[in-house]
């Protein structure tokens, strides 16, 4: 502007730019409306917009018109997911307050391992992010060092492992708690001799180590046996197979370190209870709860779930069961108004009788939106996504939460979009063979290209005078 030259009626300018971005809602309204009745299955056509620039903003009709060109594109190739998802199957993507694409949305399907995006978000609300386990080693030693019996407490950690195993591991634990800091922090407590044994103890939790529907094929192998004193999955190092016992295989893998560590030992573990007055020796915390979360979500790590489900249920009942977590989950989905036909058996979706909707993965997504996405594999770099969506616009952008069983595939989460809220998807497919590569990784990509098109251009920036 040069000098000295005034600036015309400034509620004339407010008003065109107003009428502006009215005319754009409008426009886009029309845009939605049209696309969306290209699109097959029961897509839902309604549009809720949410203004997130004030109608008195120079930026308004920028912004406006780069939410319709690019919401536009969204909706328009959404037809390419839509015209290849089964039948069977449910999808949904919001971007910007808008619901963009929907297909049988309301419906419930079998979500496999999504569902640990609900066992996440309820153990967040009710044991909060920064809640930690505590693993501890309690005995009556004397002077010289020496314990009859040493009673090692489980305490619902269900990333209490040694680094040995991690090293072995698919997926190696993320964030895990050492077992090896707990013995060296028994020997700097003094102790030299037990005269007893090492003793299990797995009272804070139930004693049904599988969850009762899941089939006998997946007991030992997806998941459990169960218990709240768990060590490396259940796995004692050196044996070919799991212990029935997780306690008894836990007290097996500490007595092996102290062991090393120069501690006598006279007898064989053993799983026992313990009374509530035997002084703590040692102890050791594990991560945060969020970092617990991480690590599940990214490798779909379907103990982690069970456990925290059962923690759920000792957090707000008293009683550490599948059955009263699942009990405190259905109370506070409804409390989120996100219950609608949900039928949950577990926290880790192995159960194929468990059914959600994609809309009440949306309402999760929307709800904890500032912290989830941080929380989730990244498209071809971390955890059960780390080998998809190479190459493509959504590479090292795109957060997810894969499930899969057989006839089952799902993907849920977030594209983050680059000065702006980011894109939230679900899609649940349920059809016998889609968990082939061949058959969902073809509408996988469509998603992605389809959700991507929110980070192409023209930007408010390009479009601002």
């Amino acid at each position: 502007m040069r000098p000295g030259r005034a600036l015309g009626n400034p509620l004339r300018v407010l008003g065109v730019v107003a009428f502006v971005g009215s005319i754009g809602l409008g426009a886009l309204y029309l845009v939605l409306d049209r696309t969306s009745s290209r699109v097959t299955h029961q897509i839902d056509t309604s549009v809720t917009v949410t203004p997130r620039v004030s109608l008195l903003s120079a930026r308004r009709a920028p912004n406006t018109l780069s939410v319709i060109t690019r919401t536009g594109k969204i909706v328009r190739s959404f037809s390419s997911v839509s015209s290849n998802v089964p039948t069977n199957s449910c999808a949904a993507v919001d971007w910007m307050g808008l619901r963009l694409g929907s297909i049988n949305s309301e419906k419930v399907f079998i979500p496999a391992s999504s569902t640990k995006l609900v066992t996440a978000a309820v153990a967040l609300e009710k044991l909060k992010p920064t809640f930690t386990f505590t693993t501890s080693v309690n005995g009556l030693m004397d002077a010289a060092g020496v314990v009859t019996d040493l009673f090692f407490v489980g305490g619902g950690d269900p990333v209490l492992v040694r680094n040995e195993y991690v090293a072995s591991e698919k997926y190696p634990t993320t964030s895990g708690t050492s077992l090896e800091t707990l013995a060296d922090s028994i020997v700097a407590a003094g102790l030299k001799q037990i005269t007893g044994s090492i003793v299990g103890v797995d009272t804070r939790y139930d004693d049904k180590r599988f969850v009762d529907v899941w089939p006998q094929s997946f007991h030992f192998t997806e998941a459990g046996p169960l218990g709240a004193l768990f060590v490396d999955d259940g796995v004692v190092l050196g044996q070919p197979l799991k212990p029935d016992d997780p306690a008894l295989a836990a007290a097996t893998e500490l007595q092996n370190l102290l062991i090393a560590r120069g501690v006598m030992v006279a007898s064989v573990p053993r799983r026992d209870a313990m009374q509530s007055d035997v002084p703590v020796i040692a102890s050791v915390q594990s991560a945060p709860l969020t970092n617990i979360i991480q690590e599940m979500l990214v490798n779909s790590d379907n103990n982690t779930a069970e456990l925290l489900l059962k923690e759920i249920g000792f957090a707000t009942k008293g009683t550490g069961s599948t059955a009263v977590g699942l009990e405190a989950v259905a109370e506070q989905l409804a409390q989120w108004n996100a219950n609608t036909n949900i039928q949950l058996f577990d926290g880790s979706g192995l159960a194929a009788e468990d059914r959600i909707s994609c809309d009440v993965f949306m309402i999760l997504l929307n709800k904890f939106s500032s912290s989830f996405p941080d929380l989730l594999a990244v498209a071809s770099q971390s955890g059960t996504i780390r080998d998809v969506f190479g190459g493509t616009a959504v590479e090292g952008k795109l957060r997810g939460k894969t499930g899969t069983l057989n006839g089952v595939k799902a993907l849920v989460g977030y594209l983050p979009i680059p000065n702006s809220e980011p894109v939230l998807f679900s899609l649940l497919m349920n059809k016998s063979g889609i968990d082939n590569q061949n058959s969902y990784r073809p509408i996988w990509y469509a998603l992605a290209e389809s959700i991507g098109k929110a980070s192409a251009t023209p930007s408010v920036e390009q479009l601002t005078p």
